[in-house]
């Protein structure tokens, strides 16, 4: 038995699996693996430990000054 990985795009992917699926009673085993386009819009997670933010270091009481924030 051999193995073919294919990458399809969403616009043709009904056609061939229905091509496929026409095959598989002929010595066809079909192993589906659904992959989700990240969208680019900035809701990739990002990992901090990469980097050092010296943004608030001069906040001592970060509680006080969140709250200081939102009085207003």
């Amino acid at each position: 038995m051999h193995t073919i990985k294919l990458k399809i795009d969403n616009n043709i992917y009904d056609h061939v699996m229905f091509v496929l699926n026409s095959l598989k009673q002929k010595g066809i085993q079909i192993t589906e693996q659904h992959t989700q386009t990240k969208p680019n819009n900035g809701s990739d997670s990002l990992d901090f430990a990469n980097y050092s933010i010296k943004a608030f270091e001069h906040i001592d009481d970060p509680v006080k000054w969140q709250n200081d924030i939102r009085s207003y």
